[in-house]
């Protein structure tokens, strides 16, 4: 068992050697550690450690091994995101004004995974308040992809992303307001999932429950380089936690219980204001080619009541965000923004003379588009459709600031909308372009079916092959 080998293996493998102490925790952690240390000068990726206490934690978890009792992540290395707060381990937000910034407490999640035996290596680049669909701020700089380093990770959870798919992590966390689980995912050829909104707490997290009408579009879940990771992390970080009031208690259901014949599947690549390129026609191609055999059926959608979803999205986040953006530099004593926080100021000033008038319509149409899109499951169990529209985009190209429309929010028509809804998402490498980079798909479940999406990501990752180690980043 080679080093490599054992940095690309799944939780289940890893805890499978940990148990049987064909590897020591203190020599699994190491392992990650170096591999941290050997890929980071090139993707920026790790912006803080704790290896110093991880290794300790690791020794301990040694030295009192007990065969009875092993917690669901023991002895696993992983990461967190920079957005997430973790005790006694600086905490940027990637805002400048917490460059020195160590929270007293855990966020829920963060206490939830190293309560389960997980061990925390240190935190990932995340853009400011992770308001980004690339990953860049003023305390640490730009997250490079591991398969191109002159090309984006995207955002926000960039840094999380690139140490997952670079083996210098396990797992790690990621936030999605408005793709930031999915486009990473999709850049850097791994899987993720948005749960269900209402299923994790954000408690601890730089936009929790608390941010007004952008609360609506955020969920915290996992990101790993296999599907069967994502289901234990799930379980482990879901749940009330009597302090998000949005969370409520609905278990994960195992997706070994769902047979996909029973499944109807809907797929799509197009929208009327946006249409995918040639390459990742091809992947939804093939995907439906591999799934036509083993499901009930399998068709196009029309999208014309999802695509609505995404104008929805860019009002509920312009709404406040003014007021809450300054209320979080003023908190966080920021003197010195993100260039792309000084465009949000900008885009959201025509916000500024809403009315309660307008905040009251704003709510009842978010609650009639959530309702006419869930009639999309009269017909369809599952639904299958582009992260973004092509793979392969270079640093800049994504949040280009100089276009009024930014070319963020005119991608972001096949992510946005299911922060509306709030539906589960797997996203899921199902191929690649004409040159090699990673094209991710969106597997997408009704509202508390996220096992559903996990069962047909399962399917997928065992006919496409998933994720691929990027070559470069192994010595």
């Amino acid at each position: 068992m080679s080093i490599k080998e054992i940095i690309t293996y799944p939780i289940k493998d890893l805890l499978d050697a940990l148990r049987n102490r064909i590897i020591s925790v203190e020599e699994l952690t190491n392992i990650h550690i170096n591999q941290i240390n050997s890929v980071n000068s090139s993707l920026n990726a790790v912006v803080q450690n704790s290896f110093e206490s991880a290794l300790k934690t690791a020794k301990f978890m040694d030295n009192n091994f007990n065969d009875n009792n092993i917690k669901p992540l023991f002895g696993l290395p992983f990461t967190l995101k920079d957005s997430i707060d973790t005790k006694n381990i600086i905490t940027t937000w990637g805002t400048e004004g917490r460059t020195n910034f160590i929270p007293k407490q855990n966020a829920t999640v963060a206490e939830r995974l190293i309560n389960a035996g997980g061990i925390l290596m240190g935190k990932t680049n995340t853009p400011e308040f992770t308001m980004g669909g690339e990953t860049d701020n003023v305390p640490y700089g730009r997250t490079n992809n591991p398969y191109n380093i002159e090309f984006t990770t995207g955002g926000s959870s960039g840094g999380a992303a690139a140490i997952i798919s670079a083996c210098g992590s396990v797992f790690d966390l990621g936030t999605d307001t408005g793709g930031s689980i999915r486009m990473p995912a999709h850049h850097c050829g791994i899987t993720g999932l948005k749960p269900t909104f209402g299923r994790v707490p954000r408690t601890g997290h730089a936009i929790s429950f608390d941010a007004g009408p952008g609360d609506l579009l955020t969920s915290i879940g996992p990101l790993a380089r296999f599907v069967d990771d994502l289901i234990p992390l799930t379980n482990i970080i879901s749940g009330p936690d009597n302090v998000d009031p949005t969370i409520v208690i609905s278990p994960l259901r195992d997706p070994d219980t769902i047979s996909t014949k029973d499944l109807r599947i809907g797929y799509y690549h197009s929208t009327e204001s946006i249409s995918s390129d040639n390459d990742t026609k091809e992947v939804i191609n093939d995907v439906c080619k591999k799934l036509d055999p083993i499901v009930r059926s399998i068709n196009e959608i029309d999208t014309t009541i999802i695509a609505k979803g995404d104008s929805i999205a860019g009002n509920i986040a312009n709404y406040d965000k003014r007021n809450y953006l300054k209320q979080l530099l003023e908190r966080s004593n920021t003197k010195i923004p993100h260039k792309w926080t000084k465009a949000r100021f900008d885009i959201a000033q025509e916000y500024n003379n809403k009315s309660a008038i307008d905040l009251s319509e704003l709510v009842q149409e978010i609650a009639m588009y959530q309702s006419k899109t869930l009639s999309y499951f009269d017909n369809y169990d599952v639904l299958i459709a582009p992260v973004l529209h092509k793979a392969g985009f270079k640093h800049g190209e994504i949040m280009d600031t100089s276009n009024k429309e930014w070319n963020y929010v005119t991608k972001g028509t096949f992510l946005r909308a299911y922060n509306v809804t709030g539906w589960p998402i797997l996203t899921l490498r199902c191929g690649k372009n004409s040159e090699g980079y990673p094209i991710g798909l969106q597997i997408i479940a009704a509202p508390w079916k996220d096992e559903i999406a996990l069962k047909i990501g399962q399917v997928l990752e065992k006919e496409l092959g998933g994720w691929i180690p990027p070559k470069n980043m192994f010595n």
